[in-house]
């Protein structure tokens, strides 16, 4: 007797192989573009606030400017992280 499989198992095991893959390729897709909206988005927001870090005097903040600039471009890009992530989590329920 042959230990070779019927061949509609093994169809059935490859396009199901497929199928994950295909699932995998979509979250790493999305997890891309989530982070480079949001590193991208931090980028621009920092370099606006860059400009006009003498001018932004808010207790939290350190005095020196590059310690204020640096934690202002993480919280914005933390921000855009999540905002591009809500936005792709509304357009899946809307799917």
């Amino acid at each position: 007797m042959s230990n070779a499989k019927p061949l509609h198992i093994w169809f059935f095991k490859s396009r199901i192989v497929e199928i994950e893959q295909a699932k995998s390729d979509r979250t790493l897709e999305t997890t891309v573009q989530v982070l480079g909206i949001g590193f991208g988005g931090g980028a621009i927001i920092s370099g606006i606030i860059v400009q006009h870090i003498d001018k932004i005097n808010l207790p939290l903040l350190p005095k020196n400017p590059f310690s204020a600039s640096l934690i202002l471009s993480i919280i914005a890009t933390i921000g855009c992280t999540f905002i591009a992530m809500l936005g792709i989590w509304i357009k899946k329920r809307k799917l």
